[in-house]
């Protein structure tokens, strides 16, 4: 065998790079290792830990092996986002100030660098309908058990005596006495955003399944039939951000349940201004009584193969104007990821 003389001058700088990387792990370990115990006030299964610049979340649950990723973010937010963020709170104080909105809370983030910026991050509201990805999500975990369930048949009754929620916006339901698959179920509460659709499956969803991905996301745990259940903008916008990044549910299903989000037949707030024909999977929330509306919307917006995903949160006393102003602000979240971010690189 040959052997190739190595120069001296390489032995040397190979040894000090070898030192450096020596120091730098020891010292990254020992960082990490602190960095991993748990910080008061976290929740349950809560998994986030400060790398460097970049908090991740990773699932918890009773792997021997792996420790998936759910989601991984830069700990500050990104500079390049300041000006449509500054654009964005002027457009919400302008419209508090007329009386269209009461409040509103923005998260705005982008994959492809993990930019992200939030505004009144610390507002709470009823998720409403929101709270149906979770319910999908829960049928996907399940069905991980259970590779047939999605394809089984029931035949839908209707809970008596129960009082469904007063909706504004609707759209086609589910009929008593009819024969669906329970993935077809899982459409008419993702695309129709149908609360019967919806109760039926969640008398028949595993609760605890529901509630520990709650934990696992690291998500205010929900309280069924509990009015004051609030959640802000930033826990809300973990679902959806765990879907894209296939770190909680397996690849397939992962795709399954953004490709039924795609579906939802809602038009009037972050599509409201967008052009005709872009891919969004999305869904929308609505809560509150005759005085005070809230009404919100969380989606990921596919362009040129640069995703990004907006949570927009309002409360206001007119369900027209909550929407308008949400089909405002998502135009110009589009507008600059279009023409603002990108074309920074």
């Amino acid at each position: 065998m040959f052997r190739k003389k190595i120069p001296a001058l390489y032995l040397f700088l190979a040894a000090i790079l070898g030192s450096l990387l020596t120091v730098v792990s020891i010292n990254y370990a020992t960082k990490s290792a602190a960095e991993d115990k748990k910080k008061p006030g976290e929740q349950m299964g809560e998994a986030r830990r400060k790398d460097g610049s970049v908090n991740i979340r990773r699932d918890v649950r009773n792997y021997k092996f792996i420790s998936p990723i759910i989601s991984a973010d830069p700990v500050e937010e990104s500079e390049m986002l300041q000006g449509i963020k500054s654009r964005i709170a002027e457009f919400i104080a302008k419209e508090k100030s007329n009386g269209s909105l009461l409040s509103a809370s923005v998260y705005l983030k982008e994959f492809q660098g993990g930019n992200w910026m939030a505004i009144n991050p610390a507002e709470t509201y009823n998720p409403g309908s929101l709270l149906k990805v979770g319910v999908l999500i829960t049928y996907l975990r399940m069905a991980e058990n259970d590779k047939n369930l999605l394809d089984k048949e029931v035949v839908y009754q209707g809970e008596r005596g129960f009082v469904y929620p007063v909706e504004h916006y609707t759209d086609d339901t589910v009929l008593e006495g009819h024969k669906y698959k329970v993935n077809e179920l899982l459409r008419y509460m993702i695309r129709n955003s149908d609360n019967r659709a919806t109760v039926f499956l969640e008398s028949h969803m595993d609760t605890t399944i529901f509630k520990q991905e709650f934990d696992d996301m690291g998500i205010t745990k929900p309280r069924f039939n509990d009015p004051y259940y609030a959640l802000n903008v930033v826990e809300y916008s973990m679902m959806l951000r765990a879907l894209y990044n296939a770190g909680y549910l397996r690849k397939r299903a992962s795709e399954n349940a953004l490709s039924m989000l795609a579906e939802s037949n809602f038009s009037k707030g972050l599509l409201r201004e967008l052009p005709r024909g872009l891919t969004v999977s999305h869904k929308f929330g609505e809560s509150g009584d005759a005085t005070l509306h809230e009404l919100h919307e969380s989606g990921i917006v596919y362009i040129s193969g640069k995703p990004y995903m907006i949570t927009i949160m309002t409360k206001g006393d007119d369900w027209e104007k909550l929407s308008a102003d949400i089909g405002h602000i998502s135009r110009m979240a589009y507008d600059e990821m279009i023409s603002g971010v990108y074309s920074q690189r």
